[in-house]
């Protein structure tokens, strides 16, 4: 099976390699997508997708429901040096620990994740967070790749996603996979960072 744990693109390129989408997009239910709408304070019901954590009226709306409703959420965070830099100025926590402050880091989905460190990993693993790896979009942008290696040894659950797909336009994540295996060897300076088990087990975001 291959999942799409993340897609902001079009979503017809991308139906053709996924079983299912998390995705912005609209027009798409049904046929194994999963469409989660970004939040809003008119939402009412069902999970939700953060795209930064950098307003904070937003994010403070956010986790008020996801405390009340108990929904879940898909927070685009500590994607750039720049962004978790920004969060840790104004509240002096990592964009992780903040989550876990304001109460609503295990119900949270991470992605992005290049500027984890292993406190955060380590609160992701004990809370259960998965975490989603956009390996081109990444790259492609300048933000750098995830420590993917060492969520792995902590048994986070990792999938992958394409994000805006303007550096993965087919939104085919066999390519995703690959091009994730070549980060994890730069991450460890050697080749064959992960298993062929391992990268079969992010594909499945199992």
């Amino acid at each position: 099976m291959k999942i799409n744990a993340l897609c902001t693109s079009e979503p017809i390129a991308a139906k053709k390699y996924c079983d299912r989408i998390v995705t912005t997009c609209s027009g798409v239910e049904g046929d194994g997508f999963t469409v989660i709408k970004e939040y809003s304070p008119q939402v009412k019901s069902g999970d939700i997708y953060i795209p930064t954590m950098l307003d904070e009226d937003v994010l403070g709306s956010a986790c008020d429901y996801i405390v009340t409703t108990g929904a879940r959420a898909v927070v685009r965070t500590a994607f750039d040096l720049e962004e978790s830099g920004i969060i840790e100025a104004k509240y002096k926590l990592s964009p992780i620990m903040l989550l876990h402050k304001l109460g609503v880091l295990g119900n949270c989905t991470i992605a992005g994740g290049v500027c984890l460190d292993n406190d955060d990993l380590d609160l992701m693993a004990q809370e259960n967070v998965p975490l989603i790896l956009l390996p081109t979009a990444d790259a492609g942008y300048g933000h750098g790749f995830a420590p993917v290696c060492a969520a792995v040894r902590r048994g986070i659950r990792i999938g992958i996603g394409t994000l805006d797909g303007k550096y993965n336009k087919k939104a085919n994540l066999d390519y995703e996979l690959e091009f994730l295996r070549l980060t994890a060897n730069a991450e460890m300076s050697v080749e064959n960072a992960l298993s062929n088990e391992q990268l079969k087990k992010i594909l499945a975001f199992a």
